[in-house]
């Protein structure tokens, strides 16, 4: 139900979000949400949820906008939004909310509104305010992230993708030498070429013994790392092995602080 239809001031209430570049919009569902509540939890977006469902990395990292949310006086309780929470009913089993808290942008989509009438036979509600007009997260990001390189079709480079660049953890204009030459590695490279934000220098593997080419970069053994200054840092194109090939690369004397 809209907030307007409703003046009930609910025991328990709860609203979750990304809350990543925080700004007004934010600030007044939250302020909102606790003028209808005694006691409100906020849930905030695990940077994986954030990736996986807006399809690029967050820009304040998980722990800074737990902190961020936690400071405001608003809020009694702040919790990490993970995804068994959320399908309302997750959230709900978890916390005993009597009411959720949303923008209006989401009144009407056919998901909301099943979860809805689940909520409602719990004896609890879903309460929408209106949506903060002229301000997001998106727009603000749009403003600091890199722009699509000239002729690169992002759409299609970046849609869909298994395995997201660690955006929040290289600067951009860094050159990057990526370690792996698989599937991980060729999606780095795929969303990389679609924007201004760093140099591939090369790629480099464990069993790389003499140098070549690929996905149109060079290839060089592990061992030309040792000469550091040609590049910045190295991204660790490898989910399974990513622990081995890091010790690897401090035994061979790469800073830590080098190493993604």
């Amino acid at each position: 139900m809209l907030a307007s239809e409703t003046a009930k001031i609910y025991g328990v209430g709860y609203v979750s979000g990304s809350f990543d570049m925080f700004h007004i919009g934010h600030l007044n569902i939250i302020r909102r949400a606790k003028e209808r509540c005694v006691h409100l939890i906020v849930g905030v977006l695990t940077d994986e949820l954030i990736a996986s469902g807006k399809k690029k990395w967050p820009v304040i990292p998980l722990g800074e906008r737990l902190a961020i949310v936690e400071a405001i006086r608003h809020v009694d309780r702040v919790d990490v939004t993970t995804p068994d929470l959320i399908p309302k009913m997750g959230a709900w089993e978890k916390y005993r909310f009597d009411a959720m808290f949303s923008g209006d942008d989401w009144m009407g989509d056919p998901v909301w509104i099943e979860e809805e009438r689940q909520l409602n036979k719990l004896g609890a509600d879903i309460v929408y305010f209106p949506y903060t007009a002229g301000i997001s997260t998106s727009s603000l990001q749009k403003t600091i992230l890199p722009p699509p390189k000239a002729g690169a079709d992002k759409a299609r480079k970046t849609d869909g993708f298994s395995w997201l660049f660690p955006f929040d953890k290289v600067r951009k204009g860094e050159r990057i030498v990526i370690y792996g030459t698989g599937k991980v590695a060729e999606e780095y490279c795929r969303q990389l070429d679609a924007l201004d934000f760093c140099e591939i220098a090369a790629f480099t593997d464990t069993y790389c013994g003499e140098a070549g080419a690929i996905f149109g970069r060079p290839l060089l053994p592990p061992g030309r790392l040792n000469d550091t200054g040609w590049y910045d840092r190295i991204v660790i194109a490898s989910t399974r092995y990513f622990h081995a090939i890091a010790g690897k690369l401090r035994v061979m004397g790469i800073a830590p602080d080098r190493i993604v």
